[in-house]
C-alpha cells in the first residue's frame, strides 16, 4: 500500500465531496490505492471483518484508537492511526453520503411517477373532449394531435408521452377553438406546456434550490456514491486485514492490547451462540426453576433478574455447565434471561422469560 498522502489543491484525482477528504488528514487508501472491485479474492482471511456496516464502522474507528495508543510503544509501521482513521472516515462518510444520494433518487422518482400520471390523466381528457372531433378510430388527423395512425392508446413512460404533449401544445395553439378553459378539463395549450414542464423538470432538474432533482441527475448522483461506497468498503476491509496481520508479528496470541484495536484475540476462544430458549417452572414460597437451551462454546451460564418493579437487569446466578437452575427469593414479576460465556467471551441472551405463580 501507498504510504501517506495529504491533499493538495492541484491533484487530479480529488472531486469535492469525496468521502472522507479533509485537508488536515491523510487522503483515504480508495484515493491513493483504489482496490479493484472486479476481482473476487480467493479463500478467506484469518480474520472476517463484519458483514453488518454498523459494526464494520464501528470496528475501524476501535482499530484507529487502538493505533492512537499503541502505535508507538509496539510499534506499528504500516497502519498508523491517520491511515486507519482515514479509512474508517472514509467508509462512514461513504455510507452516509449513498443513503442520502438514495434517498434523492426515490423522491426524484416519486415526483416523476407524479408527473407522469397528471399526464396521462389530461392526455386521456383530452382524448374524450376530441372524439366528437376526429372521430373514435386513428387517423392522420389524430397523428396531428399527437396520437398515430395505428392506436389511440395513452402511453405511460415519459418518453413518449412528452412528444405526445409537445404536440398537443402545438395542436392547441393551431386550433383554438378545441380548447376547453373550463377548469374541470383545463383542455389548453398553456396546460400542456405546464405538464410538459413538469415532466422535464421532473427529468432533468439538476439545482437543489429549484426543488427536488431530476431523476437523470439523481441517479448519476447515486451511482456515483454506491461506487465511491464500494471502495472504501473494500479499502477499509483491506485496511483492517492489514493491521491484523501486522499486530500478529507484535502481539502474542491472548495479549490482552488485541481488544484495545476491536480484534478478538487470535488465541481467545469463540463467543458462545446465543442461548435460544429459556423457560421457567414456578414452585412455591419464591422459588421456581429456570431451564434452557445449551450454547455451543459455552462452558458455565449466567442468569441475570430484573426485579419486578425496576428497571434494568443484575448478575443473580451461574451455573459450571449446567443447563438448569433452582432459584430463590424470586417475585412474581421478576423477568429472566440466561447467557453462555467461556474463558474470554459471553455469548448473546436469551429470550428473557418471566416469574410467575411462585
Amino acid at each position: 500500500m501507498p504510504g501517506t498522502e495529504y491533499p493538495t489543491w492541484d491533484d487530479k484525482r480529488l472531486r469535492w465531496g469525496m468521502p472522507g477528504l479533509r485537508y488536515d488528514r491523510p487522503l483515504p487508501s480508495y484515493i491513493t490505492d483504489p482496490p479493484n472491485l472486479t476481482v473476487k479474492l480467493k479463500g478467506r482471511h484469518c480474520m472476517q471483518t463484519p458483514s453488518d456496516p454498523d459494526a464494520k464502522e464501528t470496528l475501524g474507528f476501535n482499530a484507529a484508537d487502538g493505533a492512537a495508543q499503541y502505535q508507538a510503544s509496539l510499534p506499528l509501521k504500516a497502519n498508523l492511526h491517520d491511515d486507519i482513521f482515514a479509512d474508517a472516515q472514509a467508509f462512514s462518510d461513504a455510507r452516509r453520503g449513498y443513503d442520502a444520494a438514495d434517498a434523492k433518487r426515490r423522491v426524484a422518482t416519486g415526483a416523476l411517477r407524479i408527473g407522469r400520471d397528471n399526464a396521462r390523466s389530461w392526455l386521456t381528457s383530452a382524448k374524450n373532449l376530441l372524439l366528437p372531433t376526429l372521430g373514435k378510430k386513428p387517423s392522420a388527423a389524430w397523428a396531428e394531435a399527437g396520437w398515430n395512425e395505428d392506436s389511440l392508446a395513452i402511453p405511460n413512460g415519459e418518453d413518449k408521452l412528452m412528444p405526445m404533449l409537445r404536440a398537443q401544445q402545438a395542436y392547441l395553439t393551431a386550433h383554438p377553438a378545441l380548447a376547453v378553459a373550463d377548469p374541470r378539463y383545463n383542455y389548453t395549450a398553456v396546460r400542456a406546456g405546464e405538464l410538459l414542464a413538469a415532466l422535464e423538470f421532473a427529468l432533468t432538474n439538476a439545482d437543489p434550490a429549484l426543488g427536488p432533482i431530476g431523476v437523470e441527475p439523481a441517479e448519476v448522483a447515486a451511482d456515483t456514491a454506491l461506487n465511491y461506497r464500494r471502495l472504501a468498503d473494500a479499502a477499509l476491509d483491506r485496511r483492517l486485514h492489514g493491521l491484523y496481520a501486522e499486530l500478529e508479528q507484535l502481539l502474542e496470541p491472548l495479549d490482552p492490547r488485541w481488544t484495545a484495536f476491536g480484534f478478538d484475540a487470535p488465541g481467545a476462544t469463540k463467543r458462545p451462540d446465543a442461548v435460544a430458549a429459556a423457560t421457567f417452572e414456578p414452585l412455591s414460597a419464591g422459588k421456581g426453576k429456570l431451564s434452557w437451551t445449551g450454547a455451543t462454546r459455552a462452558t458455565r451460564y449466567q442468569i441475570h433478574r430484573q426485579a419486578a418493579g425496576t428497571s434494568g437487569y443484575k448478575l443473580f446466578a451461574r451455573t459450571s455447565g449446567e443447563t438448569e437452575k433452582l432459584l430463590e427469593e424470586l417475585a412474581v414479576g421478576d423477568k429472566l434471561k440466561v447467557r453462555g460465556v467461556n474463558d474470554t467471551n459471553e455469548g448473546p441472551f436469551s429470550p428473557e422469560v418471566e416469574v410467575t405463580g411462585v
